[in-house]
């Protein structure tokens, strides 16, 4: 423990530093300071910093190739890694989501849907576009890097009602909450970590880190009304719990209609499209109907009618087992022949 102290009182801290190509201006105590403590409580932790580095190889590359394609600067791909400690499936308390930790309304502007038992906030790349996209749009709003990192914690308004309050033009002179204060700094800590982890004691040979797998992608086109996540991974030669630990945007048992991005073990798209067709075929989409409610009608009569259950009935119309029917009022029932 007192070795642990000691480390901790005497991390390294570059004279100059850098962050998205603006200069950090280490000269100033307090800015030093606050660069000081990020480093501090992100080494203090060595289970977070750890999985950093195990987590690292498999996702920063996403990030990387999207911001070199975006032209952006390379050290934003730092944000998921204080966002969300890189887990596609992070939730927030405030019910933020996903690597880059997306609001939904947020993602919405930014054309992550999230419904039919998806949510592209978890999808590695399209959460990237989403985010690089967002980030722009706050630097050509504040003309800074820090400041948009900040925007992009607390909120565009907030800092832009702040600035204007305070009669302040620059990050590091402007008063904060202390998460958003804290935010930026705690981005260059990672990129000072993740760049130069000898530096901090920290030796990577025969380090066991968490290499991409092999993966291949396969357009999956759902033309009935909903195909079974189970389905799915029984034709991929998969687990369920890796199919979505593959896709993580999948959050429901079932996909609607439409066509989906999917990313299969590079060993299970060989026969993939035979095996799910095969299912199909076997499988046959249920035939919808519509029953208008007699006089007399209750749900357990209608559905014992129709060989159904009355937990489906419900599940089909939005109702449930205590909702009262009546005459006249049309049920979607769904009948497998």
């Amino acid at each position: 423990a007192a070795t642990t102290v000691n480390d901790l009182l005497r991390l390294w801290i570059p004279d100059r530093l850098e962050f998205c190509g603006e200069p950090v201006p280490l000269d100033r105590p307090d800015v030093l300071e606050r660069l000081d403590l990020e480093l501090v409580v992100a080494l203090g932790d060595p289970v977070s910093a750890a999985l950093w580095f195990k987590r690292a190889p498999r996702y920063l590359p996403i990030a990387r190739q999207a911001l070199a394609e975006a032209g952006l600067p390379a050290d934003l791909q730092y944000v998921p890694v204080i966002e969300s400690n890189l887990r596609p499936g992070a939730v927030s308390r405030a019910g933020a989501v996903g690597p880059w930790q997306f609001l939904r309304s947020t993602g919405r502007l930014y054309g992550l849907a999230c419904k039919n038992g998806c949510d592209d906030r978890r999808d590695w790349e399209k959460a990237t576009a989403a985010a690089l996209a967002h980030l722009k749009d706050l630097h050509d709003a504040f003309g800074s890097w820090p400041l948009a990192l900040a925007a992009y914690n607390a909120g565009r308004n907030r800092v832009a009602s702040a600035m204007e309050a305070q009669g302040e033009s620059s990050f590091y002179d402007l008063r904060l909450p202390r998460e958003t204060e804290r935010y930026v700094f705690r981005a260059m800590a990672a990129k000072l970590i993740l760049e130069h982890p000898e530096r901090y004691g920290i030796d990577l040979e025969g380090a066991r880190t968490w290499e991409p797998p092999e993966t291949r992608e396969v357009t999956l086109r759902v033309d009935r009304r909903r195909l079974p996540v189970a389905a799915v991974a029984d034709a991929a030669g998969v687990g369920y719990r890796r199919l979505v630990e593959l896709n993580p945007w999948i959050v429901g048992t079932g996909l609607r209609k439409g066509t989906y991005r999917l990313v299969l073990p590079a060993e299970g798209t060989d026969g993939f499209a035979a095996r799910l067709a095969r299912w199909e075929e076997e499988n046959p989409e249920p035939r919808r109907i519509y029953h208008r409610v007699k006089r007399g009608d209750t749900l357990s009569a209608i559905a014992r009618r129709y060989g159904l259950t009355v937990g489906q009935i419900c599940e089909w119309n939005g109702i449930t087992p205590r909702t009262t029917i009546y005459p006249g009022q049309t049920l979607t029932l769904f009948l497998t022949d």
